[in-house]
C-alpha cells in the first residue's frame, strides 16, 4: 500500500474521534462515578486534526487523586476499561488528562474550545 493511502486512512479514523471518545467518558464514569466531566480539546475540537494528531481527552473528577502516579495509574485503567469493555480500539490515538475540578478551575485558561462528552 503506497504512504498516501496508509496516511489517508489513519487520517479517516482519527476524524472519528466522536464514535471512539464516548468509551473513554464510559470508562471514566464506571472508575470515578457520574459526577465526573469528559470534554475534548485541542485540534479535534478546534476542527484542526493533522494526520500526526492525537484526540485530547479532559476528565475531571473530584476522585482524581494529586500524586502523578496514581494519576498515572487511573489513566491506565480507564483505557484498559474503554478498550475491552466499551470497544476502544487499543491503538487509537487519544491523550488522556485527569484533573480535580479545583485543578482544573486554575488551568482551563490554556484549553481553547471544549466539547462536553457524554456517555
Amino acid at each position: 500500500m503506497k504512504l498516501g493511502k496508509v496516511l489517508l486512512q489513519i487520517y479517516r479514523r482519527l476524524l472519528r474521534w466522536r464514535e471512539y471518545v464516548p468509551a473513554v467518558a464510559r470508562a471514566a464514569k464506571d472508575l470515578l462515578g457520574p459526577e465526573t466531566k469528559v470534554y475534548v480539546v485541542g485540534g479535534a475540537a478546534e476542527d484542526r486534526l493533522t494526520v500526526a494528531s492525537d484526540v485530547d481527552v479532559l476528565i475531571i473528577s473530584p476522585k482524581v487523586l494529586k500524586d502523578p502516579h496514581e494519576k498515572l495509574k487511573v489513566i491506565l485503567d480507564i483505557r484498559e476499561r474503554a478498550v475491552d469493555k466499551y470497544g476502544l480500539p487499543w491503538d487509537y490515538p487519544i491523550d488522556v488528562h485527569l484533573y480535580r475540578p479545583e485543578e482544573f478551575e486554575e488551568v482551563k485558561g490554556l484549553y481553547g474550545r471544549m466539547i462536553e462528552v457524554r456517555s
